[in-house]
């Protein structure tokens, strides 16, 4: 004999509404989870394009034995090309590109970024020393966040105690 009761069949409103609820908190957390993850990444690669951009500009220095040079602002670099060694430095150089910025830059110190320049001769070289600070939200910690010019080299890092730690 069957049974055609109510009972035994379907779900009761309340399961579903508590179901719902933990669906609802799970997806907070892994979207607040997944938008921390997005801005780390957008900083290590932002990092990261600056830094090849930088050893880009050395190494087309040696290989054309052309000065080259990097303009820093706040939200944007330039990169600029001589069309000779010998080239006047007050011209400037030959515009090549403009990168605009998510994240602004900064020295490592906290002063403005504006208008620094990394120039490099056609050995590769630069007398222009410093560190470079991508300014981040203080929640967010990227594996690479600050890049160290020195005369013959450049390197990536982490900000740790005001200084830049390298990888």
């Amino acid at each position: 004999m069957r049974r055609h009761g109510i009972q035994g069949r379907g779900f009761a409103l309340l399961e579903l509404v508590v179901v719902l609820g933990i669906i609802g908190i799970l997806l907070t957390l892994v979207t607040l989870n997944f938008t921390s993850w997005s801005r780390k990444s957008q900083i290590e690669r932002q990092t990261r394009e600056l830094f090849a951009d930088l050893n880009q500009a050395r190494t087309d220095s040696i290989f054309m034995k052309k000065r080259h040079k990097v303009v820093l602002q706040p939200q944007s670099y330039t990169f600029y090309r001589f069309s000779s060694a010998d080239e006047n430095r007050s011209t400037g150089g030959t515009a090549l590109f403009t990168k605009p910025l998510a994240y602004p830059l900064t020295k490592a110190s906290g002063a403005s970024i504006a208008n620094r320049i990394f120039e490099f001769d056609i050995r590769g070289f630069t007398n222009d020393l410093d560190t470079i600070k991508i300014t981040a939200p203080s929640d967010i910690r990227a594996q690479v966040d600050c890049i160290v010019v020195h005369y013959g080299r450049t390197n990536l890092g982490r900000m740790e105690n005001n200084a830049c730690a390298l990888q």
